[in-house]
């Protein structure tokens, strides 16, 4: 038993007992009543076998006794509620409370049985026997849940009548009688504790559940705030952060707080260029810097990436809304120290109000997005708050968006083709493919209205397939050898594996490789690609009889190191110094050196844009051979293209070459 009683937790022992003397304080005025009963049951029994004065002062004694204990109970138990909330008892001063129960209790009838056990004879014998049994059995049925008591209160009454019957009363009956109480004594001390083990043991496997509720409870919540949390950081995660949200947005009355979206000027440079250990460094470090600014009960929330939130309660004006968002732009902008190594970046931040919008926080946050890119795109290092002319723009774009998916599904774009001529022939050397998309409601749009909106969306990639399979199969069908020219960035020659959609999109129209031109842009984003990637998708194409041309040769971000680095058959002259000969001296040397330099190469060379007579007689006289504009034709449908092939004769001895 002491094994499972230090099992137990003592404050659940403690607190179980204090359930049990509530329990037996509750009962205590029921058996005193019972107690009442017994004590006149053995006044009528004994009337006339024991003295009159020494009946009724035991009798007195014993209802005295009942109704003290009675009485107190009561009292006790009272006071007990009153307390209970504010101080529980004392479990001590309450176990020797049932001690003095047990033994008050007791004495009057260990007094009775061991007075006049041997002395009254018969009936009275058996009553008095039966009645000190009986109490001795129901008084410790009733204080069984507190074993010291029970044990306390069936000792005080069997045993001195039994050692009384056992050594002082003559006869073998009262030996075996005294003998008999002895064995009810042990059987009840057996019972009292047995009865208390089993109850030790369920309230230990009692408080093992408990224990293992805890546990999962604990496991639970533990769960919860991981799941909550966001894992690099240990700020709290967009799931977290939308939850705060959507509980401010439910609440009754006015909507008084407002998001800020966070989005890092330069993270990628900077992860790329210095690793991701840096990099998780500078996201721990940014998370410190904004909450530092915020107030508590504020929430900040890293939603992934590079991108952080702030859910500010109490904001309505604008002009509180500024002043964090300010503070936000310029504690991100200043330097971090990480790992000895100083890093600067910047930050962009978009404000929504809630009180001007009277959106979910669905919406509310989409518009703390839309007000982030409108602050990107004024610069870096800015702040925006959210105008409904952004949501406006953002549903065109949206709208933009799902035409172009079905454009792409349902044959929206057309292929138009413009030609390039020898300058001094007029003969049709080459086309270039430009795609249009015929929009349902405004017509046709060139790429500069539609591409970055595809490069967005992820479809760029299958419009490009698209334009190399039409304009291949569109090409075959020509009456002529003349090459056609498809534009596309050198980003996406490096990145895709271009070269296979090439050539089957060759094989499947039948055109042969010669026939074909790529037209590569040279971009910002192109130079962050590894050069030796795209040199080998250039070579492929080369290397089965696909011409390669540098675009817009000249500005941007095209250089002369291209020219060196990858295998071009030929060279486009930017229409910007086209549209400037005869205004700029220093237009006309660059054409001049241009061409001289394609010739060295091995280069053919072609200016685009010519649109009057006297820009190509100047080209002309620049040593350029071919030139590409309006003046020499606008570009045409496939079946255009046809007819027009059809009716002039191009002259094979001066088309571009396709060796190099």
């Amino acid at each position: 038993m002491l094994r499972v009683l230090n099992a137990v937790r003592r404050e659940d022992l403690a607190r179980v007992h204090r359930d049990q003397l509530a329990s037996l304080a509750r009962a205590t005025p029921t058996a005193m009543a019972g107690y009442a009963i017994n004590v006149l049951i053995a006044v009528v029994a004994f009337r006339g076998l024991i003295p009159g004065v020494e009946l009724a002062a035991w009798a007195v004694a014993s209802l005295a006794i009942c109704s003290f204990i009675g009485l107190r109970s009561v009292t006790r138990s009272l006071r007990t509620r009153q307390a209970e909330a504010s101080k529980p008892g004392s479990p001590l001063r309450d176990g020797r409370w049932a001690l003095l129960i047990a033994l008050m209790s007791s004495l009057p009838w260990a007094i009775l049985a061991t007075r006049w056990v041997g002395a009254v004879h018969g009936d009275s014998e058996l009553i008095l026997m039966a009645l000190t049994v009986g109490m001795a059995a129901s008084g410790s049925v009733l204080l069984a849940p507190i074993p010291a008591a029970a044990v306390l209160y069936a000792t005080a009454i069997l045993l001195p009548p039994a050692l009384k019957c056992i050594l002082f009363v003559p006869g073998h009956q009262y030996l075996g009688l005294g003998a008999l109480a002895v064995s009810f004594l042990v059987f009840l001390y057996g019972l009292i504790v047995t009865t208390g083990r089993l109850f030790l043991e369920r309230l230990e496997a009692i408080t093992r559940l408990q224990d293992t509720i805890a546990a999962l409870s604990e496991a639970r919540e533990e769960t919860e705030r991981v799941a909550m949390t966001d894992g690099l950081t240990g700020i709290a995660n967009r799931r977290a952060f939308m939850a705060r949200l959507n509980a401010l947005n439910n609440r009754a009355g006015a909507k008084s707080f407002s998001i800020f979206y966070i989005d890092l000027d330069r993270f990628k440079s900077v992860n790329d260029a210095l690793g991701h250990a840096v990099g998780d460094a500078l996201l721990k470090s940014v998370s410190a810097r904004i909450t530092g600014l915020v107030r508590e009960g504020d929430l900040v929330a890293r939603l992934g990436g590079d991108e952080f939130a702030i859910v500010a309660q109490d904001i309505r004006e604008r002009a509180f809304a500024s002043s964090l968002a300010e503070r936000l732009v310029v504690s991100l902008s200043e330097p971090y120290d990480l790992e000895g190594q100083k890093v600067q970046i910047g930050a962009c931040v978009g404000v929504a109000l809630a009180c001007e919008s009277g959106v979910g926080g669905e919406m509310l946050l989409k518009q703390a997005d839309l007000a982030m890119f409108a602050a990107k795109e004024a610069g870096r290092g800015m702040y925006c708050i959210f105008e409904a002319d952004m949501q406006r723009s953002a549903d065109e774009h949206r709208v933009l968006e799902l035409g172009l998916r079905a454009a792409l599904v349902n044959d929206g774009f057309e292929l138009f083709y413009q030609p390039v001529r020898n300058l001094e022939t007029n003969a049709i050397t080459s086309f270039e493919c430009q795609v249009r998309w015929r929009h349902p409601l405004r017509g046709l749009l060139t790429p500069a209205q539609f591409l970055a909106t595809a490069i967005d969306i992820g479809i760029a990639e299958d419009i490009g397939n698209w334009v190399i399979k039409e304009a291949c199969r569109q090409a075959a069908h020509w009456p002529s050898e003349v090459p056609v020219g498809i534009n596309m960035s050198s980003m996406r020659i490096g990145v895709e594996n271009i070269a296979v959609s090439v050539e089957r999109a060759l094989k499947s129209a039948g055109l042969p490789p010669s026939r074909l031109e790529l037209e590569m842009e040279v971009t910002e984003a192109s130079l962050m690609n590894a050069d030796a990637e795209v040199i080998a998708s250039l070579r492929r194409l080369k290397d089965i009889g696909v011409s390669i041309a540098l675009d817009d040769f000249g500005t941007g971000y095209s250089s002369l190191g291209y020219l060196v680095k990858f295998p071009f058959n030929r060279i486009k002259i930017d229409r910007l110094f086209v549209s400037q000969l005869g205004q700029s001296a220093q237009s006309e040397l660059i054409v001049r050196s241009i061409a001289e330099l394609a010739q060295r190469l091995n280069c053919s060379v072609v200016a685009e844009g010519i649109e009057t007579d006297d820009q190509r007689r100047r080209v002309l006289a620049l040593d350029v051979t071919y030139g590409q504009g309006m003046l020499l034709g606008a570009p045409l449908s496939a079946s255009e293209a046809a007819v027009l092939l059809m009716s002039e004769a191009p002259d094979p001895a001066l088309q571009l070459a396709q060796s190099a």
